[in-house]
């Protein structure tokens, strides 16, 4: 059965709280998500990584509940509870039967009012996340795709790793986090998204005893203001590491999330790098046999945007893989793609929406999502019809506007590094192969 978006409501309560619902009562599950607007681009450099450790800490105890008894609770229920931290956002989410629906947002609710921050507990996880940080620098892509952030945002606050730092980390104190979750975890700055087998009257009659009735003093607008556009003016950053590959990543000016454009960009990707019949991995593995994975990507943020492209490849093979890719972003940027291209990257798109329906949590998470970035409901079917008007030129001209090479960012990760901006900046048509 089709949910079209006119079955999804948002409602803002008095203190500026939404709420978002998606019923789908074809479902026997419901997904609860509390989003947050406290993300990394939020933070004072001497607060680096702050959201992300409070992330942690709503899960080691409140005021009526041990770290154990909210671990025990989810799962005598049979559901499951999570969390991450983004950029520009924080998400606490349970998926359960939907008749626990409830008692998981209660859980939720418990987390977000009443965490208490004792100093032991606070200790032990800031070890936990320090040891994170210490798992990421071994993780030889994310470190690459880390490095390149910094370098293609340097000077702006996307360019901060959501980890913070371990200098930063060892500064903070449990005071910190009360303040910095008194000002942010606010009426205003909170969206909740549930999806699934939930009517939108139970949802709001949760929600209003759960969260609006609980504000008080954090009855307030969020703190924080609109994302200032970077000046990308392109960048490279290495790491030396002894290991067995080069993990090269590469970035170019993108798209905010709500461009009129972001379709034709997903467009783009879907021929260009994401999938297995788009024209990296075939020419890059599947001709050439020079690595093992390859992917092209858009990462979409407020006022802000991205291209990545991101390999690992032998060390004696970098300069033939930068040359194919590099090869393929010319032919893109001349020619465009093909309508049978065309009429494969809409299929793949709108596939994947269509399919996303069917998981309550991936519908809560982009309607929750969608919602702290404009303030508006997401529209599935405006999706579709967007994607269903892309045209070859959209994509072509979007082509040529997203790989110019003056604003290419790079990152190298390696036993020896290489200059792979330059290298790629540099590459003619006799190295294309």
């Amino acid at each position: 059965m089709w949910y079209n978006s006119a079955m999804s409501e948002m409602i803002t309560f008095d203190s500026g709280l939404r709420l978002i619902v998606t019923p789908n009562p074809a479902v026997r599950s419901a997904s609860v998500g509390v989003f947050v607007k406290a993300g990394s681009v939020y933070e004072r450099p001497e607060q680096g990584g702050i959201s992300h450790l409070l992330e942690h800490m709503l899960f080691k105890g409140t005021k009526k509940r041990t770290a154990f008894d909210i671990a025990n609770e989810i799962d005598s229920l049979g559901a499951q509870i999570n969390a991450y931290t983004a950029k520009s956002s924080t998400c606490y989410h349970t998926l359960s039967r939907d008749v626990h629906a409830a008692e998981c947002m209660e859980v939720l609710a418990d987390m977000y009012f009443d965490a208490t921050f004792l100093s032991d507990e606070f200790a032990k996880e800031r070890k936990v996340v320090l040891e994170e940080l210490a798992e990421s620098e071994d993780t030889p892509d994310d470190l690459c795709l880390e490095k390149l952030s910094s370098a293609f945002f340097k000077g702006h606050a996307l360019g901060r790793s959501i980890l913070g730092t371990a200098a930063t980390l060892k500064e903070m104190r449990p005071e910190d986090l009360t303040a910095y979750r008194d000002s942010h975890y606010v009426s205003g700055g909170t969206v909740i998204s549930v999806a699934g087998n939930v009517t939108v009257d139970d949802a709001r009659g949760m929600v209003t005893e759960l969260f609006e009735k609980r504000f008080g003093e954090r009855a307030a607008a969020s703190p924080v203001g609109t994302v200032s556009a970077a000046e990308v003016k392109g960048g490279f950053s290495h790491r030396k590491k002894q290991i067995e590959q080069t993990h090269i990543a590469f970035a170019f000016p993108g798209l905010a999330y709500d461009s009129n454009r972001a379709m034709a960009m997903r467009m783009l990707a879907a021929v260009f790098g994401m999938e297995m019949s788009s024209r990296l991995f075939q020419s890059v593995r599947e001709k050439r046999g020079l690595c093992y994975s390859i992917m092209g990507y858009p990462s979409f943020y407020e006022n802000n945007g991205s291209f990545v492209i991101y390999t690992s490849v032998n060390p004696g093979r970098v300069e033939e893989a930068v040359a194919a890719i590099r090869h393929e972003i010319d032919l893109i940027v001349a020619d465009g793609i093909t309508e049978e291209e065309l009429k494969k990257g809409r299929e793949q798109l709108v596939t994947g929406m269509v399919l996303g329906q069917e998981s309550t949590s991936a519908m809560m998470k982009a309607y929750g999502r969608h919602a702290m970035m404009t303030g508006e409901l997401y529209d599935m079917d405006e999706k579709i019809a967007e994607i269903e008007s892309v045209t070859r030129d959209d994509v072509l001209a979007l082509a040529r506007e997203v790989f110019v090479f003056d604003k290419m960012a790079a990152s190298c990760v390696a036993p020896e590094i290489e200059d792979v901006r330059k290298m790629m900046k540099e590459c003619t048509d006799e190295k294309h192969g």
